[in-house]
């Protein structure tokens, strides 16, 4: 059995502030290099054995990991991380690098993942907080969960387990309609406070919880939404939400939010990071 992996870090047992995830923006110095960064990346990459560990219980052979918070960040320490999985990592890896992905895996796992952006869990967002405020799916709000296993659904791929704080779980599980395994490792007070679970009982509830998820494969469907498909984004400054209007087919609602229709959800994902990339392009005022 062959498992695919998208590894977000903001959901990671122990973490509760951005600086533990090599943000924000500006910190002094190579934001990489931060003690608190380099810290959290060993309790990331423990969840991710973790998951391994219990899949591996359960009959699972193959993993390939896409290490995608941060798009160019090498977050999972290597030589930490279990031997039977592979990694994808470099630029630009947001999610998933599509490229990777293709029928031959007959689950996916999310592991260390966050809320959408406006809920009360740890870190919430998608892409990038404040500058994009809600990203809507068929007219539904959906975060980086729901976008992530959407696109892994478009090739045929079930998403059967996901880990994070309780906001994320809780949020996507309704989205699924229940057909995916949780773990807690944390719960959340609000963006900024979380109370974590002992590092011992965060990785036993991954481990149990990958093994349930890999004995459902074959039982839970891939969410594959039907095209076409209507993405809207709503952004926080308006002259971003015009300059990405200019992007073909694309409409602008003369404030902040702007709309587009793609015939699925791999062009869907093309269109919204290309939104985003021009949305923190630099040479915005």
């Amino acid at each position: 059995m062959r498992i695919v992996i998208s590894v977000d870090m903001e959901g990671a047992s122990g973490i509760a502030r951005e600086r533990e995830t090599g943000y924000p923006r500006g910190l002094a110095g190579d934001p990489e290099a931060t003690p608190d960064y380099l810290t959290a990346r060993r309790w990331l990459t423990a969840d991710v054995n973790a998951a391994v560990e219990g899949a591996i219980e359960a009959g699972a052979k193959s993993f390939v990991l896409h290490d995608s918070h941060g798009a160019d960040r090498r977050n999972i320490v290597l030589d930490e991380l279990h031997p039977a999985v592979e990694v994808v990592r470099g630029m630009p890896v947001v999610f998933y690098d599509y490229r990777e992905l293709d029928a031959s895996y007959d689950a996916a796992f999310m592991i260390a993942m966050h809320s959408r952006a406006g809920e009360a869990g740890i870190i919430s967002h998608v892409l990038d907080w404040p500058l994009v405020r809600e990203v809507r799916l068929n007219g539904e709000a959906v975060g980086e969960a729901e976008i992530t296993a959407a696109l892994a659904g478009q090739f045929g791929i079930p998403t059967v387990l996901i880990t994070g704080d309780n906001v994320v779980c809780e949020q996507y599980s309704s989205w699924a309609r229940g057909e995916v395994e949780t773990a807690v490792v944390k719960h959340s007070l609000s963006r900024y406070a979380v109370r974590c679970l002992p590092f011992e009982k965060a990785r036993s509830r991954i481990r149990e919880a990958a093994s349930r998820a890999v004995r459902r494969v074959g039982t839970t469907q891939p969410i594959a939404l039907a095209g076409p498909i209507s993405l809207e984004v709503a952004f926080a400054d308006r002259e971003i939400a015009w300059y990405v209007s200019w992007m073909p087919g694309v409409k602008y609602d003369g404030a902040f939010s702007i709309s587009y229709k793609g015939e699925d959800m791999l062009g869907v994902y093309k269109a919204l990071l290309a939104m985003y990339w021009i949305g923190s392009n630099g040479a915005n005022p």
